[in-house]
């Protein structure tokens, strides 16, 4: 299941849809510390999808000769009206 970032209500009226392109700075116990936006990003649709990522999201720590290390990667956030 993918976990969806709750949208940000003043979109919903507006009915505005993003892609958010996103560099996660993800720690040795692989949480996501910090959320970047690559190229332009909406602030509000920003806002919830930082708000998202740190609350909720795990990854599996990046490994460097067998002890976690902390990462940076890229992911791309949808969101989008059809549910």
């Amino acid at each position: 299941a993918i976990l969806r970032p709750p949208y940000p209500r003043q979109k919903l009226i507006l009915e505005e849809e993003a892609s958010l392109t996103l560099r996660l700075s993800i720690d040795e116990r692989g949480r996501v510390v910090q959320v970047e936006p690559v190229g332009r990003a909406d602030a509000q649709f920003l806002a919830a999808a930082r708000r998202h990522l740190i609350a909720h999201w795990r990854y599996k720590p990046a490994m460097e000769n067998g002890r976690a290390v902390a990462s940076t990667i890229t992911t791309t956030l949808h969101f989008r009206l059809d549910g």
